[in-house]
């Protein structure tokens, strides 16, 4: 029998922001029977990024919010740190594609302090534009982060990655960039993935999955080789955008109580895989 006492539940995508839900919607969490999350750095509002110091600001605030959920709960509270991407178009637009470049490395070179210091886990979240953009901005996102995945290799660490939606041939193009940069596959998560998870669909790239049924059952027909979560983003200006953050626990649970999720299923995705891809432990 399936019990949270002796298996962690890992929601590997969640944004949390003090100013709004914060520590309420980690207890919400908790209180499903949520044990782990990955909380990802998102941009702030009144965080304006105009350098790469300025990230530094930035990221003080997602690891003060790791600290305060660490403090009033019993979860297990990883981070990953990295600029967004879409920071860099209007980076581009106000200060100009070569020192908007120069502000992206300097925010992955911050973020790779945090994570040689032990205060993070991964960069994440990096990447492109999820929206049609110009090639040379696509060309400059991808420079962008095949120097991340160098950094990455030298620390040891994983890249959680924010793209378009992903196909088996642009599965195939993380990796190469991953293989040019000397990182391993199997340490780049494609985060809000398509539920694809066969390997000769993901070239040994990690789907991150949201928490819909129709998507696990459909990635479940692949292999269960994916991560769950909810990209909670914890904004009251867009309710719904996104799913809740009590969500994994509760799906998870009902769907091994239906059968759509085995237990050997249900270990792989939220034991075994997250602590092999980040290099992590769960507590027990």
């Amino acid at each position: 029998m399936w019990t949270t006492a002796r298996t962690p539940i890992f929601d590997n995508h969640i944004h949390l922001r003090a100013e709004f839900q914060g520590v309420a919607a980690a207890k919400a969490f908790e209180q499903a029977g949520g044990t782990a999350m990955l909380l990802t750095h998102t941009p702030y509002d009144d965080v304006p990024i105009r350098r790469g110091d300025d990230f530094a600001v930035a990221y003080d605030k997602t690891l003060a919010m790791a600290d305060a959920v660490r403090s009033t709960t019993s979860l297990q509270v990883f981070v990953a740190l990295g600029p967004y991407p879409v920071e860099f178009l209007a980076l581009r637009e106000a200060i100009g594609p070569q020192p908007a470049m120069e502000a992206m490395r300097g925010g992955i070179d911050e973020a790779a302090r945090h994570i040689a210091e032990g205060r993070a886990i991964a960069f994440g979240e990096i990447g492109r534009p999820h929206f049609p953009v110009a090639a040379d901005a696509i060309s400059a996102c991808n420079d962008a982060l095949e120097y991340a995945m160098r950094r990455a290799r030298e620390l040891g660490c994983a890249v959680v990655l924010h793209t378009e939606d992903p196909t088996p041939q642009t599965f195939a193009e993380f990796a190469e960039i991953a293989s040019r940069a000397g990182l391993a596959a199997d340490r780049i998560v494609k985060h809000h993935s398509t539920p694809l998870t066969r390997p000769e669909d993901t070239h040994g790239v990690v789907p991150s999955i949201l928490a819909k049924e129709d998507l696990v059952k459909t990635a479940l027909r692949g292999s269960p080789r994916f991560l769950l979560e909810t990209d909670y983003i914890d904004d009251p200006r867009r309710p719904g955008a996104v799913l809740g953050p009590a969500t994994v626990p509760r799906k998870t649970r009902a769907w091994l109580e239906s059968g759509v999720l085995k237990e050997d299923e249900a270990w792989r995705i939220h034991k075994d895989l997250p602590e092999r891809t980040y290099r992590i432990e769960f507590r027990e």
